[in-house]
């Protein structure tokens, strides 16, 4: 998830922004990896402790655990409740592997996907649940809202896992070296235009579909239209900084 369709890496911002569904190898190969990783042991050295752990979760989620805190030996534990339940088989049932794990075990569940809460397996949702046993990075919509229910969390992320491939790659352009901060805010404002606003959990406004490219297209549009009809009243440089966004990103659209 690391790497664009054209072959150029993504930011940290960027990663950390996106969420990518698992493919159908993704369990099969993990294990694999989770084995090679057992059976090379460990030389006792943290460094290569954590870039085994980065190969093995991912790039996203060894970023995360950084900024949160979360030990290494926190992530190893992560780690081996991942290839327990992959081992199990199909997740269908996530919430039935939850209810096996130990306080311990839920609390690294809980410590890796920087929920505050400790984790009520019974109160989850079959998404919510199927999200905790997904490393950051990773992740499922199984009722197609737009939002990632993660352990009783709701997140959203930009842009779709279904969005088109050229879609994504001229937001990733539009968006290189652009600060988190602010490509958080266009996120949200092209996510809101795609899935409608959430209120109590269920969508207000206009949607459009997501694995339409014409949908991005007529949502940039409309942007640049309200910024001419709002410009006398929007606060000092927004207008000039919108402006430039949303242009650049209408040009790479319609490339």
């Amino acid at each position: 998830m690391t790497i664009r369709e054209v072959g150029t890496p993504m930011t940290a911002s960027q990663r950390r922004s996106y969420r990518e569904a698992p493919d159908s190898s993704f369990q099969e190969t993990y294990r694999a990896a989770f084995q090679a990783r057992m059976a090379a042991g460990s030389d006792g050295q943290v460094s290569a402790e954590v870039r085994t752990l980065e190969r093995l979760l991912g790039t996203t989620h060894t970023e995360l655990s950084a900024l949160r805190g979360v030990s290494d030996a926190s992530q190893a534990a992560y780690a081996a409740i991942l290839n327990k339940a992959y081992d199990a088989g199909d997740l269908g049932d996530a919430r039935q592997f939850l209810a096996t794990l130990s306080a311990l075990e839920l609390d690294a569940v809980r410590q890796n996907h920087g929920l505050a809460d400790p984790i009520d397996t019974a109160a989850l949702s079959e998404e919510g649940a199927a999200n905790l046993l997904l490393p950051e990075g990773y992740s499922v919509d199984l009722n197609h809202d737009g939002i990632d229910e993660v352990g009783a969390a709701r997140t959203a992320h930009f842009p779709p896992r279904d969005a088109p491939a050229e879609f994504r790659e001229a937001w990733f352009q539009a968006t290189a070296g652009m600060d988190e901060g602010s490509m958080m805010t266009y996120g949200l404002m092209m996510h809101g235009a795609i899935y409608g606003m959430q209120i109590d959990g269920q969508s207000q406004g206009p949607r459009y579909a997501p694995d339409n490219m014409d949908s991005y297209r007529r949502i940039v549009s409309d942007y640049l239209a309200s910024l001419e009809a709002q410009k006398a009243f929007l606060a000092d440089g927004q207008y000039e900084r919108d402006k430039r966004f949303f242009t650049q990103l209408e040009a790479l659209l319609n490339t």
